[in-house]
């Protein structure tokens, strides 16, 4: 059975002091297990640290260390714990596998010339910006069709134009048939999507709203009009009465009024007070008389006809 070598030992939590000499023999070892320093007697008869004496080896007597980049020497690190730039062989990308500029899973994306992430390795959810191209004469410059479409070639998901003029568009884009100046076309990664930006747009009238092509229609009921086949030039019940050529309402579309409606007619049967008046309702004026018809007084100078015709018979005063 093999017995354990232990030394005097001192386990003192913080000491670090050595033994005594009159605690060793010569040659026996101690050891300090709080400070894991060892220590003997020497022939002199003193204690001493085993180890103590040993010095640190310099970069001088170690000629493979260097700071410079020599081949088949070992880099000697700064006082900032670095390595010198100058032992650092510069990588490419080649190199480097791990880099790549496309989306490829579990490798590190490799920045642009701008110092960025490409849009293409970026995940979906992270791309939701909008980025503004320009202005846009409508269909001129660019040219912008359906699907993304901008010049022959398909827009990023997020590029907007805004439109500088208003226009039809021919053809339609994306469903959309008409922009306004200072309206937005923005591309959805799928279709075209229009943001109406337009300082004058209206957005209804009367409480009407435009049509997918931007126009109001109003009908005559919205506007408390009457309709036109509400107006005619007939007598037609429950219509509005249409004013002729004269801007007078035509016989046909007039009642007419009896006795009753016009009121009593007070006729007196002498003759000679110039006014007569048939059995059928015609007056006629006798000639000859003096009289005032219709506040108005002839003298036997004046003849007035059945048809109301008045005809000066000679000098004579009225």
């Amino acid at each position: 059975m093999a017995f354990p070598i232990i030394p005097i030992k001192n386990g003192t939590a913080g000491s670090s002091t050595p033994p005594t000499a009159g605690a060793l023999q010569l040659g026996e070892l101690a050891i300090n297990t709080a400070s894991g320093k060892l220590y003997t007697k020497d022939n002199a008869g003193a204690v001493v640290e085993i180890g103590a004496g040993a010095t640190g080896i310099t970069t001088a007597q170690l000629g493979c260390l260097t700071t410079t980049a020599t081949p088949n020497l070992v880099p000697q690190l700064l006082p900032s714990g670095y390595l010198a730039l100058a032992q650092i062989n510069a990588l490419t990308t080649n190199q480097v596998a791990f880099l790549t500029t496309t989306a490829v899973a579990g490798l590190v994306p490799q920045l642009d010339a701008g110092g960025k992430i490409a849009v293409a390795q970026l995940p979906a959810a992270a791309i939701g910006g909008l980025t503004y191209k320009g202005a846009w004469a409508v269909n001129t410059s660019p040219v912008i069709a359906s699907g993304g479409d901008v010049g022959g070639v398909t827009a990023a998901k997020g590029d907007y134009y805004v439109a500088s003029n208003s226009a039809a568009l021919i053809p339609a884009i994306d469903g959309q048939t008409y922009v306004q100046a200072g309206d937005v076309i923005a591309f959805n990664g799928t279709t075209f999507d229009f943001i109406d930006g337009a300082k004058s747009e209206v957005r209804s009238v009367n409480d009407i709203a435009p049509t997918a092509a931007g126009n109001v229609v109003l009908t005559a009921a919205n506007v408390g009009a009457v309709a036109t086949a509400d107006i005619t030039t007939l007598a037609v019940a429950d219509k509005i009465p249409q004013l002729n050529g004269a801007g007078q309402i035509s016989t046909a579309q007039l009642q007419v009024a009896s006795t009753a409606q016009l009121g009593i007619l007070s006729i007196d049967s002498a003759a000679s007070n110039g006014l007569f008046i048939s059995g059928a309702g015609a007056a006629k004026v006798i000639p000859g008389t003096s009289t005032v018809v219709g506040g108005v007084k002839s003298s036997t100078s004046i003849a007035i006809a059945e048809d109301g015709t008045a005809t000066v018979q000679g000098a004579g005063t009225y």
